[in-house]
């Protein structure tokens, strides 16, 4: 079924920063040409810098008021204009919520919601920002359900979370799409060549160190092999759980960890990561951390990285269908929060360096396969046009 125009609506920032939002609407532009127009109000890179939670969480009153204008013109936009179909860009529950209205409804019959994250699960739930029954989560939990049920089909990253959400806000699974994140164009055939000694190994982990991350178990790992002189970490991020990496560094009298602490630029984060030998992913153990699939794995997969991760069930699910696509496993998985057997496996990694270029090499190819462009292009065409 071929659709007649599409209109993007949105209030976020469009950068490599938060790459889901930036790299999707392109797929989009791919898929429809002229018959997609877009009107997305930007946020400033101070706030992508900052990360949007914490940045809210702080009191940044210029954040929020450039997101209240921003939704304002987006409403004054959809007043004056009317398309066959919308697709709103996270976090677009107050727009979505919007466009269900009965004078607005008519204009916009069919509305496609990117809920990439849920605001009540990150911060009520997860992050434990706001208390769970408190005044101000009842209110976040009903938005955001309001703007599910306003919908037409809801945009989530994993089945899992598709799962998740339905029960959580108690709507029908079957409005909920799983459709992979979308990241900047990488290729394992460009990694750098990087001269190393043989027998060492360098473990990168990149994230924003919230609960999910599980960097406490990555700290406790490296202290259990800080007198192994051929294994070095290298941490690249900040955020809630920073304070795991900045007392094991203030009291280690042998560190093999090194920090960067801070956002840094996606150049240098590839970097850090094609001059990796092992990437570590999440480690977390709370529930949140068994239904997703960070950027962060994307990022490793397309670059031809191994991979060791929690045993999750998104992790578990994947591994399923690489062996449904006739893929060897793309990553080493390892019991969350279990630090141990996180050693255990850098430690057989080390030793194994055709064991590291195989992971790497079927992670290459089950990226290509599920999560790459063309994965994305033909799940959005399912989704917006479907025959």
């Amino acid at each position: 079924m071929r659709i007649k125009s599409l209109q993007v609506l949105g209030v976020t920032q469009v950068s490599d920063s938060y790459p889901n939002i930036k790299y999707k609407l392109s797929a989009l532009q791919r898929l429809l040409g002229d018959r997609y127009s877009e009107y997305v109000v930007h946020l400033s890179k101070s706030a992508v810098s900052q990360g949007m939670f914490s940045a809210l969480s702080s009191g940044s009153l210029a954040l929020v008021w450039r997101i209240l204008i921003g939704h304002i013109r987006v409403f004054f936009f959809s007043m004056r204009n009317r398309a066959e179909s919308v697709y709103v860009c996270y976090p677009g529950i107050f727009i979505t919520s919007w466009l269900g209205l009965p004078f607005i409804r008519n204009r916009y019959p069919v509305v496609y919601l990117d809920a990439f994250i849920s605001l009540y699960d990150t911060v009520v739930v997860d992050r434990r920002m706001l208390q769970k029954g408190g005044m101000l989560a009842k209110i976040l939990y009903r938005l955001e359900k309001r703007g599910f049920e306003a919908a037409t089909a809801v945009v989530v990253d994993t089945p899992e979370n598709a799962s998740y959400y339905s029960e959580l806000f108690e709507i029908p699974i079957d409005k909920f799409r799983a459709m992979p994140l979308c990241i900047p164009p990488l290729s394992a055939d460009t990694r750098k060549t990087v001269e190393r000694t043989p027998g060492r190994v360098r473990c990168v982990f990149v994230g924003t160190l919230v609960p999910l991350q599980g960097i406490r178990t990555i700290v406790d790992a490296a202290a259990l092999l800080e007198q192994e002189p051929d294994i070095e970490f290298v941490c690249i991020g900040d955020g809630q759980h920073a304070e795991y990496i900045g007392r094991y560094l203030a009291t280690t009298s042998n560190p093999r960890l090194t920090w960067h602490r801070g956002h840094y630029p996606t150049d240098f984060i590839v970097q850090q990561i094609r001059e990796a030998d092992i990437c570590l992913g999440i480690f977390g153990d709370g529930p949140k951390a068994q239904r997703v699939l960070p950027y962060k794995i994307y990022y490793y997969l397309a670059l031809g990285m191994p991979v060791v991760t929690a045993m999750t069930d998104t992790a578990i699910r994947t591994l399923a269908e690489c062996q449904g696509l006739g893929v060897d496993r793309p990553f080493v998985l390892v019991p969350a929060g279990d630090a141990q057997s996180l050693a255990n496996s850098i430690r057989e990694l080390r030793d194994n360096p055709d064991e590291r270029t195989r992971t790497g090499a079927s992670g290459a190819e089950y990226f290509q396969r599920a999560l790459s462009d063309s994965a994305i292009d033909q799940s959005l065409k399912e989704l917006i046009e479907p025959v």
